[in-house]
Parts: structure tokens; sequence; C-alpha cells
């Protein structure tokens, strides 16, 4: 595994020319790549966050060599190479600490910041061939977990391993319920004072109120520290509850992405996903793979997939209602085939944090989004199989534009690729819809059909101007008659501190209920959970119920076979509030 974990580290290096002033464009942890927020004019809220003892990654030109360096091993050091090599240091609280050098290039260094480095404001400087850059500007604090994830980009599927003989959790070798499992990140705090940054620590318990929470289910591992032989690596190892898969009617998205996150000393982690077998070694995949297709994207090798998605949503950060289509048809590797799940079915509403049927769950969350936009193809990654050069049609059983002005019925292609349309005047209503295509050079003929519920509509929406700190009843009519016949309540709130990042804190909760029993209430005790914002700090907060439902379809292709052909809806109501 310290093998994988150093491979991860250094999967995303950007190299340049050597010998340039140096100049840092960002510094971040290196496994979680989190970024602060914005504000309403786009600009970030606060310095980016970095832990003591942490593994962090500064990005920018001319940092050091063309060609990678690193260290022949521990100690590191804090020049590599040792003559005219890339050091870093950070300056804060009065005291100016020089960084352990992990690798470097010309436009990437890892390094770890000291345990003894000064909470709070601090300035970075990289200094390269006797050249210093500029300043930037950081906010250091005792913890502030990363999970490092197998796509070494800082989300997605969580690069595990299985406790019992140290195999990585893949697709197609699912984690069970039940089973030990091992998650590793960097940031879970600064090693006890005295201790040496930059070899291996041993087994060092590090962190306070250390807890996983798994699909809404919150345990405590068994171990939270560093990782024995390698400096700056955390590792968490924690039972996976046997209970996981007992919702299976809220498992929607399936298994193979099952959320999970680590809040330790009051900070959370970035959300990643864990795959889980309910049974056998392959988990269940929302699309439908095989477990052939699962062991391929294991392999690295990719799978065709056809996804479409109706959406209807009225959210009042944009407006009020909102109606389109879209999708493509990718020859997609995994973390493609879970960009598709995540910036598709998951933006738009037919997948959701999996609660339990009857009652709510609560977890730490650091959540700043809100609003729905057009499905970024671009960032999907992979190449798409195109079905048609113009558009592709979608009918159903109301009565469509006609050439109406300003009105669509079809999905039109996008320059960025994929095929989306927004619908205004809106055209959706109950009952069955067909999104079809007569082929384009990749993809041939085809036609997706799915049956919409009735409207889901939020009856009582007018009574939350403000949150009350009572009990919250949500009333609703509609999103009956297909898919899950669940729908899920929802709130978030995260408070940003510009000026202490230790008192950012988020949570969100989720409830699910059954879409004919038209109304939910919201416990106090899980409304109270809800934090509110401070003097000087900035609140994002949602409060918001959503359906949605899965169908499949299948479609001929030019060259090879498709894999996967999903057709979803998704259903929201979104209110944008404070707590």
């Amino acid at each position: 595994m310290r093998t994988l974990v150093w491979i991860l580290i250094l999967s995303l290096l950007g190299l340049g020319a050597a010998f340039a002033q140096p100049k840092i464009g960002s510094v971040v942890n290196t496994a979680s790549y989190q970024v602060p927020p914005n504000d309403s004019k786009g600009n970030p809220i606060g310095n980016h966050v970095i832990a003591q003892g942490s593994i962090f990654a500064i990005f920018g030109t001319g940092l050091g060599p063309t060609t990678i360096a690193y260290p022949a091993g521990l100690p590191l050091p804090t020049a590599v190479p040792a003559a005219n090599g890339t050091s870093v240091s950070v300056s804060g609280g009065g005291t100016t600490v020089s960084a352990y050098i992990v690798y470097t290039s010309a436009g990437q260094v890892g390094a770890i910041l000291p345990s003894n480095t000064p909470v709070g404001a601090a300035e970075v400087t990289v200094t390269y061939n006797g050249k210093t850059s500029g300043t930037y500007a950081i906010s250091v604090v005792p913890s502030r977990l990363g999970i490092f994830t197998s796509n070494s980009q800082g989300y997605g599927v969580v690069a595990a391993q299985h406790g019992a003989n140290s195999a990585p959790v893949l697709l197609s070798q699912a984690a069970q319920p039940g089973e030990t499992v091992v998650l590793y990140g960097t940031g879970l705090g600064p090693l006890p004072s005295g201790a040496a940054d930059n070899v291996a620590p041993g087994s060092v318990q590090i962190g306070t109120n250390v807890t996983v929470t798994i699909a809404g289910q919150t345990v405590t591992p068994q171990y939270a520290g560093r990782s024995p032989s390698f400096a700056g690596l955390d590792q968490i190892n924690f039972t996976i509850p046997a209970s996981i898969t007992a919702n299976e009617e809220q498992l929607d998205a399936g298994t193979c992405y099952t959320p999970v996150s680590i809040t330790a000393s009051g900070q959370t982690s970035q959300d990643v996903v864990i795959p889980i077998a309910k049974n056998g070694s392959a988990c269940e995949h929302v699309f439908g793979l095989s477990e052939t297709a699962l062991a391929s994207l294991d392999s690295g090798s990719p799978v065709n997939v056809g996804l479409f998605q109706i959406l209807r949503a009225f959210v009042t950060s944009l407006g009020g209602p909102v109606e389109g289509a879209g999708g493509l048809f990718n020859n997609a590797d995994a973390n493609s085939v879970f960009n598709m799940y995540q910036l598709i079915p998951v933006a738009y509403g037919a997948v959701t944090y999996p609660a339990p049927l009857n009652a709510c769950t609560v977890i730490d969350q650091i959540d700043t989004s809100g609003g729905f936009s057009l499905p970024p193809f671009s960032q999907i990654g992979g190449t798409e199989l195109v079905a048609d050069a113009v558009a592709l049609d979608i009918s159903g059983p109301a009565t469509l534009c006609s050439g109406s002005p300003n009105c669509t019925d079809n999905i039109d292609r996008q320059p960025t690729g994929g095929y989306v349309s927004a619908f205004i005047p809106a055209i959706l209503s109950p009952g069955s819809w067909t999104i079809s295509g007569k082929g384009g050079v990749d993809v041939g003929a085809f036609s997706a059909s799915l049956t919409l519920p009735a409207d889901l509509t939020w009856t009582n929406a007018g009574n939350f101007s403000s949150i009350p700190q009572a009990s919250l009843t949500i009333t609703w009519s509609g999103g009956t008659g297909a898919g899950t016949g669940i729908v899920t309540v929802f709130g978030t709130s995260t408070i940003v501190n510009p000026t202490d990042p230790t008192q950012t804190r988020g949570k969100s909760f989720y409830c699910a209920a059954k879409a004919s029993d038209e109304q939910f209430v919201v416990p106090q005790n899980v409304r109270a959970q809800m934090p509110s914002a401070a003097s000087g700090e900035t609140s994002f907060g949602t409060l918001g119920i959503t359906t949605g439902g899965f169908g499949t379809f299948t479609a001929p292709l030019k060259k090879g076979t498709l894999d996967a052909g999903v057709i979803d809806y998704g259903e929201a109501y979104v209110l944008s509030v404070t707590y």
C-alpha cells in the first residue's frame, strides 16, 4: 500500500521549464485538493487550509527541475536536490519553518508541514536554483483531513484496502459488511511535541473524536493515526457495520458508490465513496454494469455507457421552475463512469444520500453548492460516442412546441459534447417520455423511455422564509407512480469562517418517506443540529425535497456493444435558506 499511496501522490505532477522564477499558483492538501468556497461574487472566502504535520502540494511554475526528483529515503530533507534544489519556507506567528520535501518538479512540489508550525495565517515561499517565489497566503490549522482517492484528484472512489489481506478495495473486489478496511489520508493532526515529521513515525494515534460516517451510520475507528512507516501519511482502520445494506430501498445508487467521510477534531474531510458488496465480491452499480464490466474498469479498461436524464425542479436560487433533459453515450474508464454518475443523476436529484425509511440521518458535511447548472460534459472524461450530429428527439403525452417561438422539443448537441436542452415553457408532464435518435457516427438508432410520475409539488414551501427552531413539517403532493416511490427531505447548513478556519463547520440531514405519505416531520433534535452563523461568518443553506427513478434501454454501437444504457428522472424543490 505504501507504493500505491506514493503513486497516488505523484500521479498528477505537471512539469514545466526549469530555471524560471518560481511562481506559486495554489497550495492544497495533497489528498483532498480542497479549496475555499466562493462568495456571491465568485471570490474565495478565506485562505487555503493546511493542517500541521500534513502532506501538502504546491502547484505553479519554475518550482523545481524539469524531471521529477525525490529524496533517496528517510529522513526527508528540506531541499531536493541538495545543491540549489527546491526548498519551501512557511512563515507565520513570528516563526519561519522549513517544510520537508517529498518530491519536486517544475510544476508541482510535495512537502510536509512541520507539526510545530504556528496555527493561524502564514505565508509560503518556494526557492529553487537560488530564486525565490512571491508569497502565497494559507491558514495553518491543527487538523483538516484529506482522504486519498483512487483517481488522485480528491473525489470519487476512496483508495482503501481490505484489512485482512491488504488487497485494494475495488469495484469487483468490494468491501463487505462486517469487514475491517483501511483508508489513507493526511491532515489528522500534528505529532506529539518533540517527534520528527520527516522519519517513520511508528503507530501514533492522532486527532481527537475521530469518527467515520458511512451511508449515514457513524462508527468509531479501531485506529486513527500515522501510518507507521510513512512520514506524513495517516491511516484510519474501521469496521463496516454489518447492517450497512439493510435499507436496500434507500441504497438507490447501488453499493458501488457508498458515501463515506471522516470527522476529526471537529473538522470534516471531503466526501468520498467506497464500494461495498451486499453479496459476492462485486458491488451493485447504479448503471447495472456486470461483474465483468466492473472488473474491466478496475483493470483500467473502458466500458460503453449511455446515460440520459429528464429533470423537473423548482430552485429559488435560479428564480423558479427548471425543466430539461440531457445525457450522452461514453466510452468511459472508471473515473469517467463515476463522473457521469456524480455530474448527472446525483447533481440533478435522481440519487440522494441513503437515509432510513421513515427516519433521518444527520452527517458532518461541508456543502456550499446550491441549485443546478448545465451538466459539464467536458469534465466527465472518456471518449464520447456520437449519436447524432445535431440533436436527439424527446416525445411524450404533452402537447409539444410545434414550432412555437422560444420553445424546444428536442435535445441539442453541445459544442463541449453531450446533448442537453432546457424546456421553456415547460413541456414535461406525467406519463411515458421517450428520448430517441436516428443514429450517428458511433451509435445507431435508439429509443429510451421512462414514465414520469405526478409532479412533485412542495405544498407548504411558503412556510419557510425563515427556518424555525422547532420540528419542521414538510408536506407535498405527487411523486408517486414510478421509480422508487420515495421522497427525500433534506437540509444543509455550512458556515464558513474566513478568519478562523477551525470554526468552519457544516451539517446535512436526509430523511426518507414514501411519496404516498405526502408528509414528513423533521424532528426538532435533527433541526437543532444545523449550525447557524455568527457575526463575520458566511452561511450556505438549503431545504428541499427530491425524488427520482431509473429505467434501462439498449442501443446498437457501430463498434463494440453497450455495457449499460440508463435513463433516469430527477425532481427537486429546493429553497435557499439560512438556519
